[in-house]
């Protein structure tokens, strides 16, 4: 049996084209299960930052003063 293959690394100038075509040629429902994935890859990149700029407050301390934080914002912008 033969081994897998590894995908070789493809030049975004290159691969850009190809996936232009590629996408050319799909109909709606390709199109569709297309446009989910690259939502659910953004999706995830989105979350990735997120847990990283959490991870960053939450060393600097910012996470325990949101009470406080929240307490000044409210006593500087009363409500009607």
């Amino acid at each position: 049996m033969k081994p897998a293959s590894r995908p070789v690394p493809v030049e975004p100038e290159k691969l850009k084209p190809v996936l232009h075509d590629k996408i050319e040629r799909m109909d709606g429902q390709h199109l569709a299960l297309l446009n989910r994935l690259l939502l659910q890859l953004e999706a995830e990149e989105l979350a990735e930052r997120l847990g990283e700029a959490f991870d960053k407050d939450h060393e600097q301390g910012l996470l325990r003063r949101v009470p406080e934080l929240v307490k000044q914002f409210r006593t500087g912008h009363r409500y009607a």
